[in-house]
């Protein structure tokens, strides 16, 4: 139940800030606590770093016969079944990134699950979907880390890197008595009721997006942007990038409550793949627009805005259809 983990934090309902002075919209992902802050209470995670890979294993060793989660960071160039896996590409880093903003280094995260004497079983669910084992020799060089390559030194986030890196996760104790499927549950009603809100916050400067608010505000951005300069605006590429594999928080949430704790939501977990789908959809609609040497017309931008229109309008729709189980499903509970 990882999602729990995501879900407690607000990551299905991401927070962008935008900078009120940018001539072009420019949407950047901030951390959740911007908006958030007094509700992400569920988990406290922390990080610390084994002093050599022979210490760290021990203490894997320890956390899985505890029952602990083991959750590590590392490198994707040193994952076998990753598409990074010794491609030169990742270590020829741009200075910014190909859909706006600077380029930000950052490790991967994986949960071991398995050791064994020359081998551990490894669950990484997002982007590679991986569940099976991979040699202790391959761990090893994955939890290096992106802080052993020189090539990033200079880019934003470095600093924060380590080698070696173990979360710690803590259960906040007014949590730790609470049935797993009320808990799970209540994170579903708190990370929709945040989407339906449409969070926002104003400092000088600067606003703070999340939920329903930020989706209007990139199809307004992009149509007001695009109706004065008859330009496409490149920056929010990398935004529609993160908008997509947000959505994947929540879907991995509502089909845990189904799958795993065998609360009927299978029409909703249908919905949420479609939800899911037409993100990806308008993110593959928006690339060719912004490819060099494209010749965009007017029709294919409308149709583009047209687009992003309706799935905002879909998914709002959506979160509509959660809200009104929840109120049934928490009916029902008050009267048992």
């Amino acid at each position: 139940m990882l999602s729990l983990l995501a879900n407690s934090d607000f990551w299905s309902v991401p927070v962008f800030s935008v900078n009120t002075a940018d001539l072009v919209p420019n949407p950047v992902m901030v951390m959740g606590n911007k908006l958030f802050a007094e509700e992400i209470n569920l988990f406290e995670l922390t990080i610390t770093s084994a002093s050599s890979c022979e210490e760290g294993l021990a203490q894997i060793s320890t956390r899985i016969q505890r029952n602990e989660p083991v959750i590590l960071s590392g490198t994707t160039y040193e994952l076998p079944y990753s598409p990074d896996f010794q491609n030169p590409n990742y270590l020829q880093p741009r200075t910014t990134s190909t859909l706006g903003g600077d380029f930000q280094i950052s490790d991967h995260y994986i949960s071991v699950i398995g050791l064994g004497s020359d081998e551990v079983l490894l669950y990484d669910p997002i982007p590679n979907k991986f569940v099976a084992t991979i040699s202790l020799e391959a761990l090893a060089k994955f939890w290096r880390g992106n802080v052993q390559f020189k090539e990033f030194t200079q880019a934003r986030g470095f600093s924060l890197l380590l080698s070696y890196g173990i979360i710690n996760v803590t259960l906040a104790a007014n949590y730790q008595t609470e049935k797993l499927d009320q808990l799970a549950i209540n994170i579903l009603d708190r990370v929709n009721s945040a989407f339906l809100e449409g969070r926002t916050r104003t400092r000088p400067g600067r606003i703070y997006l999340s939920g329903v608010a930020l989706s209007n505000y990139i199809h307004e951005a992009f149509s007001s942007y695009y109706s004065k300069t008859r330009e496409i605006p490149q920056s929010l590429g990398k935004c529609l990038f993160d908008m997509r594999w947000s959505r994947y928080y929540l879907r991995d949430l509502l089909h845990d409550l189904n799958q795993q704790l065998n609360i009927p939501l299978s029409e909703i977990c249908h919905e949420m793949l479609v939800v899911v789908d037409l993100w990806e959809e308008v993110y593959k609609i928006f690339l060719p627009l912004v490819r060099k040497k494209s010749v965009v017309n007017d029709a294919q931008v409308q149709k583009f805005i047209d687009f992003l229109a309706q799935v905002i309008q879909r998914e709002q729709d959506f979160h509509c259809q959660i809200q009104d189980w929840l109120s049934k499903i928490q009916a029902e509970l008050s009267i048992i």
